[in-house]
């Protein structure tokens, strides 16, 4: 039977909220690892499927489509039941989607799987949020969504350096199939986490904060100014580093750099550790300066100069690509005060309103992936090794400049962010 409100605490009471929260954020990290696969396979799935950088790009960028779609509805389920019972929805989807993807003969077959394991997807990041907002004190959201997204991003360095090794040593079919096996085993763990107590018979907050009226407040709240500024926000911060290194960082450090598949995927898992670093690093500044604009505003002009130097400024070494990768990844953790902003400003519907301002980073990443794929197709010389297309510094140059627009909209909206973390110390309310 299910466990209720009335059961007794459970005696490992101490361990649970970092089990339950351990077992969401291992699968939102293990997601990222699915969002960079694409990235160290690009001229291998070129030959595979006899496709150019435009087709490539959508085929990354369905991953992202149905990810983000799947935000809001996600909200909307967590803030009425509860995070476990779509948790284990999510990481048995996210297992088919890996077989389907790593069996497909065709394009459509491709695209199926790669839809799948956005739809099981979607639901990840509101889930890990909600179990840190629900199983710990307020006074841990900023820390605890730091080390959400730093371990995000670290599944994102696991996306890189083994998943390079394994496809060039077994294949990309055989390692896909071993990543669906690893989401059925996060599935059933999900399963078994069912059977622990919840979280009001910790002397926590209870799971559900209540259903009725629910779609009249998701009314309300898409008529808050301050949702779509941080809807900008996170979308312009993030989409440069997802659209750049989960696709697009390794061809261009390999076509132009002259780098090995290797030596590409290290460089950018630098950007990754950057970004593991900085979101615990970023929302702990927030927290002691007690606001978030500024930290956000400086952090994303870092980013934006760092990016700009590495696509517009010719002949880099080996330190300094290393160098201006980690630091982009670094200010890129910056997004951790958006996330922080979003849940005191909207507390009680933070599930939804996280999932909206989510939903715009999926859309922002999977419009820009596609549109840098064209630029490169525009720009396409004819020369192919292998089946696979080969772009010149000239062709990324066009294609990557487009990212840039990303970086502008993170600082133009950064200098709107509300600065909750103030009214919070004052003990008032908006």
């Amino acid at each position: 039977m299910t466990p209720t409100d009335s059961d007794p605490p459970h005696p490992l009471h101490r361990l649970l909220p970092w089990l339950i929260w351990g077992l969401g954020t291992f699968l939102f990290s293990f997601v990222h690892f699915q969002r960079v696969a694409p990235g160290v396979m690009v001229d291998t799935l070129m030959r595979e499927f006899a496709v150019g950088g435009a087709l490539l790009g959508n085929l990354s960028a369905v991953y992202f489509y149905s990810y983000a779609i799947f935000q809001v509805p996600a909200g909307l389920i967590v803030d009425a039941y509860g995070s476990r019972r779509i948790m284990v929805l999510s990481a048995l989807l996210i297992a088919v989607g890996c077989f389907v993807f790593a069996l497909a003969e065709t394009v459509p077959g491709a695209f199926a799987g790669r839809l799948l394991i956005g739809i099981g997807g979607g639901a990840t990041f509101v889930v890990a949020l909600n179990l840190a907002a629900v199983w710990f004190p307020p006074a841990r959201f900023a820390l605890l969504s730091g080390l959400t997204v730093g371990a995000g991003v670290a599944g994102a360095v696991v996306g890189q350096v083994p998943l390079a090794w394994a496809v060039e040593t077994v294949g990309w079919r055989s390692a896909m199939l071993v990543t669906g096996a690893v989401a059925l085993v996060a599935g059933i763990g999900a399963i078994l986490a069912l059977r622990l107590p919840r979280p009001s018979a910790q002397g926590l907050r209870p799971v559900s904060p209540g259903r009725g009226g629910l779609l009249v407040g998701f009314r309300a709240v898409l008529a808050q100014r301050d949702l779509w500024i941080l809807t900008g926000a996170g979308s312009g911060n993030m989409s440069v580093m997802l659209a750049f290194g989960g696709l697009w960082a390794v061809p261009w450090l390999v076509q132009v750099h002259g780098m090995t598949r290797g030596q590409a995927a290290v460089a950018v898992s630098l950007n990754a550790v950057g970004w593991v670093v900085g979101s615990p690093l970023l929302g702990w500044i927030g927290q002691r300066l007690g606001g978030r604009k500024t930290p956000f505003v400086c952090a994303n002009l870092v980013s934006l100069a760092c990016f700009a130097a590495l696509i517009l400024v010719p002949g880099h070494g080996t330190v300094a690509l290393h160098g201006l990768l980690f630091l982009q990844g670094l200010a890129t953790g910056a997004v951790v005060l958006v996330f922080t902003t979003t849940h005191e400003r909207f507390a009680g519907q933070e599930s939804v309103t996280l999932g909206i301002v989510n939903t715009g980073i999926m859309f922002a990443t999977a419009l820009f992936q596609p549109l840098v794929g064209w630029a490169l197709d525009l720009n396409w010389h004819g020369d192919m090794v292998e089946g696979a297309r080969v772009y010149d510094a000239a062709a990324y140059q066009s294609g990557l400049s487009l990212l840039l627009i990303g970086g502008v909209v993170a600082v133009l909206s950064g200098l709107m962010l509300p600065e909750t973390a103030k009214v919070r110390a004052s003990g008032g309310s908006d």
